[in-house]
């Protein structure tokens, strides 16, 4: 929480409102003419719970959206062998995880159910991996969630308070193209100086051949190397648009969350995830007025769960 808990002291004395950080300073009680309201990490008190929990549960999701025709990517749930309920017969296991595997040409992406920001996230191409990875992560967790590989061009993320956009970005990955002259390291802090001026860059000094792409990392999330860019074509716009409008006809245009949506190499539109949280520290550091619009979009939160109520 680099700027989040300075721009919310920022925000609270602008409003009058008395702060207070508890449980490590991970809650934030917010308190103003008897009036309490709070802040869980970076989940505002804007969304209704059980709302909340489905924006987190990527297999949940999945059947929310597809049940109303909204495109978003294929999800499948896979439980612990172990797991008694009747509901879980069909899909548990590394067995039927091998099955999906074989499916989509084993190139899958295995991650935890409900995990953030690429956290967990696992792109597997090999047989000794999956059995590696499944037994690592079941033990830790009550089920995963497993989907097919989609080649990405680019990844949008909208940042919504009450129906409305109040930030629309393009997450671009961290994938540079040699000169035959330059680094790694110097075309990768050309690409993003912020993140690679202190990330650890393999074989750094290896000159790139003149037309060899070489990709950091395959994720698209800013804390991971991928690059914040305001630029989106207009047909991308109206694709999105479409995609945003159906969601907050479903969701009644309620609540404070972000969603990301990926642009297919095949010109396809899909929602990824939408996250209960809305977290704006790295776009913050990317961006020259970076700070000044986070504050805008949490202070407008804010002042929405006060003046909500009345």
């Amino acid at each position: 929480m680099k700027y989040f808990h300075k721009i919310m002291k920022e925000i609270s004395q602008e409003l009058d409102i008395q702060i207070s950080f508890l449980s490590k300073e991970w809650i934030i009680m917010l308190t103003k003419e008897n009036q309490n309201h709070f802040i869980s990490g970076y989940k505002f008190d804007l969304l209704p719970h059980g709302l909340g929990i489905v924006f987190d549960d990527k297999y949940a999701l999945y059947h929310v959206l597809t049940n109303r025709n909204i495109p978003i990517i294929q999800h499948h749930i896979i439980y612990h062998e172990d797991n008694p309920y009747e509901y879980a017969k069909d899909c548990k296991g590394l067995g039927y995880l091998t099955q999906l595997f074989q499916k989509y040409n084993h190139k899958i992406v295995l991650k935890t159910l409900t995990g953030t920001c690429g956290t967990g996230v696992h792109l597997v191409d090999s047989e000794e991996e999956l059995t590696q990875l499944f037994s690592r992560l079941i033990s830790s967790h009550s089920a995963l969630s497993v989907s097919p590989y989609y080649l990405i061009t680019y990844e949008f993320r909208a940042i919504m308070l009450k129906g409305k956009v109040k930030l629309l970005y393009k997450k671009i990955k961290p994938l540079v193209i040699g000169d035959g002259i330059r680094t790694k390291r110097e075309l990768l802090m050309e690409f993003n100086p912020t993140y690679f001026e202190t990330h650890l860059i393999q074989n750094a000094e290896e000159i790139l051949k003149l037309g060899e792409e070489y990709e950091y990392d395959w994720h698209f999330n800013l804390a991971k190397g991928a690059k914040a860019s305001m630029e989106i074509e207009k047909e991308d716009l109206i694709e999105i648009n479409k995609i945003l409008e159906k969601v907050n006809e479903l969701f009644n245009h309620e609540g404070f969350y972000s969603i990301d949506i990926i642009k297919t190499t095949s010109n396809q539109f899909y929602v990824m995830e939408i996250n209960s949280g809305v977290m704006i520290e790295n776009f913050i550091d990317q961006q020259t007025d970076g700070y000044q619009r986070a504050k805008a979009i949490y202070k407008e939160a804010v002042m929405e769960m006060f003046n909500g109520n009345k």
